[in-house]
């Protein structure tokens, strides 16, 4: 099996550096090196993704203390609100940390996303409990992530993750997280009507795909929602809504 990497078929030049970051936890120590296969676990045959990939192992047996805060304590929340307390309670028995990370200017595919979900699959393979996806803000079951097809087609929707929180008059802001893997800014929406909570997620998606396809969208750029209103795309402000939760750049979607 021919693993290709993942293409971005309306790439345009001159976005900012993409950056995917995983953490597997395990309680026991993997094999070193791993058995790693580009058949069996979707490695990408060509590209600069796999050679971007950096894997590195933090054990708690080298400080406890430091290993909780820095690798356990961050992703408390993250890891109770996405698999319960059951998991969050083997999360703080763990002793491994395997470290799945990759920085690559303005990429023209997806291969480095390919690369690191490969190494994470095979990581959960040989024995981690949990996979931190950490700029998605998400956790997966390490058998999840085991099971991914290695020969699967891009998910947008597993790559990026859509929060939605109540704002003070009672309206909904809505955002993504995880676009920066593709080298693209996060995405907002504010001023949500609750009944309109389903059509925000799905332009969020959308866009988000857009984006994961290479098109770039600028500060001034029009955008065109599924039931044909225009949005205008502006530089996002944190301090304009405190609850949205983006770290970085952002860019916020509202009426022209």
């Amino acid at each position: 099996m021919t693993i290709e990497p993942w293409p971005r078929p309306n790439y345009t030049t001159g976005g900012p550096r993409a950056t995917i970051a995983l953490i597997a936890l395990s309680s026991v120590k993997l094999p070193d090196p791993l058995p790693i296969s580009r058949a069996k676990h979707g490695m990408p045959v060509s590209g600069d993704g796999p050679s971007s990939i950096v894997l590195a192992v933090r054990d708690r047996a080298e400080g406890s203390e430091q290993f909780h805060a820095e690798v356990i304590a961050p992703f408390v929340g993250l890891i109770t609100g996405d698999l319960g307390d059951d998991m969050i309670a083997r999360a703080r028995d763990a002793q491994h940390a395997y470290v799945i990370e990759c920085e690559l200017d303005d990429p023209d595919d997806l291969g480095h996303v390919q690369a690191a979900w490969a190494l994470a699959k095979c990581v959960c393979e040989e024995g981690a409990i949990l996979v931190i996806d950490v700029y998605a803000a998400r956790a997966h079951y390490a058998d999840e992530v085991a099971s991914l097809p290695p020969d699967r087609r891009f998910d947008v929707m597993h790559e990026v993750t859509l929060f939605f929180d109540e704002q003070p008059d009672g309206t909904l802001a809505a955002w993504s997280l995880g676009n920066c893997k593709f080298g693209r800014p996060d995405l907002v929406l504010l001023g949500v009507p609750t009944e309109g909570a389903t059509e925000a997620a799905l332009l969020l998606r959308d866009v988000a795909a857009t984006l994961a396809d290479g098109e770039r969208i600028e500060p001034g750029d029009l955008v065109t929602t599924p039931d044909g209103r225009t949005l205008v795309a502006t530089r996002f402000l944190p301090e304009t809504a405190p609850v949205v939760a983006v770290e970085g750049d952002a860019l916020l979607l509202r009426p022209a």
